[in-house]
């Protein structure tokens, strides 16, 4: 059974490899693009976005999945101390999941403004279509599938009417209240963007009242869902008996500060790495300069990468160790 457990805590640390392996290869494949010289092609279109997506999704599945089995064994009415925290570590990736897949996505939008400006090149509908607006819709499917499935199914908070067979009303509207202003503010983005092309690459003021008209009207139509999910008959469970945990939460909080910190150290030295792969060549004044990129020597994976790739199994070690050492039964 304690086997079984842990899979909870290594799948979403499986999802962080993931996501990092994902950057280091997005970056990788950035280095010939070269976006600070006049007169380069331009390139809407590019493998690194789709690379970056398909970490974080995979990441964010991963940890979707850890959370529903951790979910089924929470709800169970006797549940150990590993079951809890691992309900509650699991339920905190999903949200960070969410959280990159939205700044991917906000990344992407604000990355397409101002494209043409060194290539002087105008952007095309289909590059548009498959470089920007195909991103940020993959990107709010992703957040909206994670959200359901981790919130509607859920079997530590069921909602009325869950145990019969397809979505209840309760369900349907809480799907609702979840869903609509997630795709709101993707259509409105997407919108904006049309508007900035078709306006020569200008965005003029009323089309920013009509961005935030439909972001406002997703999220007071997701409110008035959510609402009438809340006013459902809630299904009542036997108390749960509490111990305290100032101590336990205030280590929780520490290694969970520890692990944010040494990861965001670890993607960005992936990252420092592999940009120093890159070499810009002296050219003249208004020539166009492709950056050649060198061969990886075993002093650079020793000096550069390997220090982010320890950094990264030390965030996943320690994570695993602090939560199963705490929350590991004792016995008399």
């Amino acid at each position: 059974m304690e086997k079984k457990i842990r899979i909870n805590i290594v799948l979403p640390l499986i999802g962080v490899a993931v996501a990092w392996v994902a950057l280091v290869v997005s970056t990788y494949l950035d280095l010939s693009i070269n976006q600070y010289y006049q007169n380069m092609p331009l390139i809407e279109v590019k493998a690194s976005t789709y690379v970056t997506l398909g970490g974080l999704v995979a990441g964010s599945l991963l940890a979707m999945w850890a959370f529903k089995r951790a979910d089924a064994a929470h709800a169970k009415e006797v549940s150990s101390g590993l079951v809890r925290a691992e309900y509650r570590f699991t339920g905190l990736m999903i949200i960070l999941g969410m959280v990159f897949l939205a700044v991917f996505a906000i990344g992407t939008f604000m990355s397409s403004f101002n494209t043409s400006s060194f290539s002087n090149q105008t952007p095309t509908v289909m590059g548009r279509i498959l470089g920007v607006y195909l991103p940020i819709v993959l990107a709010a499917a992703a957040v909206v599938f994670v959200l359901l499935q981790s919130t509607i199914y859920r079997k530590t908070a069921p909602i009325e009417g869950s145990e019969d067979k397809g979505l209840s009303e309760t369900q349907k509207a809480l799907a609702i209240g979840y869903a609509v202003p997630i795709i709101g503010t993707a259509a409105a983005i997407i919108m904006g963007l049309i508007v900035y092309d078709s306006q020569g690459q200008k965005l003029p003021s009323w089309s920013w009242v009509a961005i935030q008209l439909m972001i406002g009207s997703s999220i007071y139509f997701g409110t008035r869902a959510a609402a009438r999910a809340r006013s459902a008959k809630p299904v009542v469970r036997a108390p749960r008996v509490t111990g305290a945990a100032g101590a336990v939460t205030l280590n929780y909080v520490l290694s969970l500060i520890f692990a944010g910190t040494v990861s965001i150290m670890s993607f960005t030295f992936a990252g420092d790495a592999v940009s120093k792969l890159v070499i810009f060549s002296n050219c003249a004044d208004g020539d166009a300069c492709k950056p050649t990129v060198a061969a990886a020597q075993p002093q650079w994976w020793v000096n550069e990468m390997l220090p982010a790739v320890l950094l990264l199994l030390l965030v996943e070690v320690t994570v695993y160790l602090v939560i199963t050492s705490r929350n590991k039964e004792v016995t008399a």
